[in-house]
């Protein structure tokens, strides 16, 4: 019964991710359900990670403007990476989670800055504000990626607590 917590926090961090966006305009950005899908990802099997990545890329996708299925793709393939590699490194180091999600970051970005150049006609003057604001989305993913991976961590122990098969 205490499974049923993620699709919850992943649609709280969402509505949280939208309210925040409304009062908070500054230059540092973040994305919430990301770095939840980071640490749920980094605790489970790569296919939790997809199957959750495409989950959230679903809700993202409808709950947001602009082209339907860049989240499901880049969410779905982040949680396919984060799982497949998550044997190979030290999860309870916090360097590495901030080194992570900052090149994860800079690759949606990337990827988000194509899609809007091929959607604006090759508007190449677009970039310097496009990079001045991936800046900012890698600075607050940073920041907040160890306290997130933490709330993820004491969940996921939480869960485990009840069923014995997690």
């Amino acid at each position: 019964m205490r499974r049923l917590i993620w699709p919850v926090l992943f649609l709280f961090l969402l509505m949280l991710q939208g309210a925040v966006t409304v009062f908070y305009t500054g230059w540092i950005a973040f994305d919430l359900p990301l770095l939840a899908l980071y640490g749920y990802s980094m605790l489970r099997k790569e296919g939790s990670g997809v199957v959750a990545g495409i989950g959230v890329g679903l809700l993202q996708d409808a709950l947001t403007p602009g082209i339907f299925g860049f989240h499901i793709l880049t969410r779905g393939f982040i949680g396919y990476l984060i799982g497949i590699t998550r044997e190979k490194v030290f999860k309870d180091n916090p360097t590495y989670h901030m080194f992570a999600i900052g090149v994860f970051s800079l690759l949606l970005r990337f990827a988000l800055w194509w899609v809007e150049l091929i959607r604006s006609g090759g508007l190449w003057s677009m970039f310097p504000n496009f990079a001045w604001d991936t800046i900012g989305y890698c600075v607050g993913n940073i920041l907040l990626v160890v306290p997130m991976v933490q709330l993820v961590k004491k969940i996921y122990d939480w869960v485990r607590e009840e069923d014995i098969s997690y």
